[in-house]
């Protein structure tokens, strides 16, 4: 009994120690393995995440060679490009974001940089913490609306 209100207490410690490096941690780790699942560990997660990445450029160089603006397919592989690029941009941000999240000694430089955003941060994180509650039918919708929002704060951290 006295065991498992220590842990009682000691969770809700550790919940209102969060900052916003735990916070943003938490929602980019989320979000990153949401767009590159891999079942292993960390290191064969960045390897998935960089043969994505070399996918999307590839097909971003072959959407700009065909791109003619004369004509309704043309019109279609500068539209392909453009999607190609912006995710892979994206993902690699979101990459390089869950690395620096994941390097301790960086908490204090982060949280620092972080300072005029927090109240944004905290907002999202609330939200994120709902996420078991939006339909399935939304979900991907949630998680696109989640990475619009969090692609222009961790520009910030760059």
């Amino acid at each position: 009994m006295f065991f498992q209100q220590f842990l009682a207490v000691k969770n809700e410690e550790k919940q209102q120690k969060e900052d916003c490096f735990d916070q943003l941690k938490t929602m980019v780790e989320s979000l990153f393995k949401k767009e590159v699942p891999s079942i292993q560990t960390t290191g064969h997660l960045l390897y998935n995440a960089n043969l994505k990445i070399q996918q999307y450029l590839h097909a971003a160089e072959f959407h700009r060679k065909q791109i003619d603006l004369s004509t309704a397919l043309g019109t279609f592989h500068q539209e392909a490009y453009e999607i190609a690029r912006k995710k892979g941009k994206q993902l690699q941000l979101l990459m390089d974001s869950f690395i620096l999240l994941n390097i301790e000694e960086e908490r204090e430089r982060v949280n620092h940089r972080l300072m005029l955003v927090d109240d944004k941060i905290e907002k999202l994180y609330r939200q994120f913490q709902n996420k078991d509650e939006i339909l399935p039918e939304l979900k991907e919708k949630f998680w696109q609306a989640l990475k619009e929002d969090l692609i222009p704060i961790l520009v910030e951290l760059r």
